[in-house]
């Protein structure tokens, strides 16, 4: 069974910077191979592979924390010993919100 959960902190001013280009973030990904942009390339994301559902859960949790305690967007896929983690910015009048270079610095904290 797959579950999903989501951590979406808001957006003030001060944190908006201005949206990557493709190509940057490709050059970006780059140093990150377990990275990929995600399709419509608002987001990225990458899987993580555990032992046990359980460990995968407790991994889930601790992003999510600390995800919300540095103020970025993460949907989580937690499913059989998998956690396979989103990472977007802020959604703005319903639409996915733009990848930023802070986004791609946080994925890089992650491994």
């Amino acid at each position: 069974m797959s579950q999903s959960v989501s951590s979406q902190s808001p957006t003030t001013l001060e944190t908006v910077t201005e949206r990557l280009k493709s190509e940057r973030v490709q050059e970006m990904l780059a140093a990150m191979p377990a990275w990929a942009p995600v399709p419509l390339g608002e987001a990225i994301g990458r899987a993580y592979q555990f032992p046990s559902a359980r460990v995968a859960w407790a991994f889930a949790r601790y992003i999510w924390a600390y995800a919300k305690e540095e103020g970025h967007n993460v949907y989580l896929d937690v499913s059989n010993g998998e956690v396979v983690l989103t990472v977007a910015g802020a959604k703005a009048k319903g639409r996915a919100g733009d990848l930023t270079e802070e986004i791609v610095a946080f994925a890089r904290k992650l491994g």
